[in-house]
């Protein structure tokens, strides 16, 4: 298993920045606080993050070459260290057309110690539109409080891995309180309350499992378009509104 190049120059100096974002991230909870009962307006969905003034995380998909004409990728993932309160969540990526080469996948730390990555997969003709990775099917778990950097990245020619379209995000594994929501309420509550509590990747995962089981319901694909254009992701939203309309 090789690390992707582009993604280690790319990161070179964003690791500093990000060293001290675990302890910040843990220490959210104080912060989050009043919004873990917050009411959610005219029954959509509001996502809280966990803090304020975090470095950029998010790196959008665009070629890093000359190759014009390729699809977009993105991570769906907010523009700093989103959290989970799984070690083995579920990632959800966005392809905007069908693949121009193979999918890499890999889930690291932050710091890419030397060691290999925790998943390096890579998947040959992925189908356009919102895809899933989850980590256990994998058998990879995340430390608590540890910085992890995932990416995606399409191998457009893999002789010049300079010519990558690359997307990734991070992501911290949170313990300690867990959240409120009721095992048995439906997707769209129990979404709407992860979210307010600051956990993306669980609110995420637990809409995207609801549509998966019921691909025509547009209440559903409304909400996960919400909660994608709110951390700017505005074509894999725009996906899920025509989606709905299908």
């Amino acid at each position: 298993m090789t690390r992707h190049p582009i993604l280690a120059a790319t990161l070179a100096a964003t690791t500093i920045l990000s060293a001290g974002l675990p302890v910040a991230a843990q220490a959210a909870s104080s912060e989050r606080g009043g919004a873990q009962e917050a009411a959610v307006p005219g029954g959509g969905i509001v996502y809280v993050p966990p803090s304020r003034g975090a470095p950029q995380g998010r790196i959008g998909g665009s070629t890093r070459g000359p190759v014009g004409g390729l699809p977009s990728l993105e991570v769906l993932a907010p523009d700093h260290a989103g959290l989970t309160a799984s070690p083995q969540p579920t990632l959800l990526w966005y392809l905007g057309a069908p693949a121009k080469g193979p999918i890499e996948i890999v889930v690291d730390t932050v710091e890419m110690s030397g060691r290999p990555p925790l998943l390096d997969v890579t998947l040959q003709r992925p189908s356009p539109g919102i895809n899933a990775v989850d980590l256990a099917q994998h058998k990879v778990r995340l430390e608590p409080g540890r910085l992890y950097r995932w990416s995606v990245a399409m191998q457009v020619d893999p002789a010049q891995r300079s010519g990558d379209v690359l997307a990734s995000g991070m992501i911290v594994y949170q313990t300690g309180a867990s959240p409120a929501v009721d095992r048995k309420a439906p997707a769209a509550t129990a979404a709407s309350r992860l979210a307010a509590q600051g956990y993306w990747y669980d609110a995420l995962a637990v809409l995207s499992r609801a549509i998966a089981g019921q691909p025509g319901d547009a209440g559903l694909r409304d909400l996960r378009a919400s909660l994608l254009e709110q951390v700017g992701l505005r074509e894999p939203a725009a996906y899920d509104r025509a989606g709905r309309r299908e």
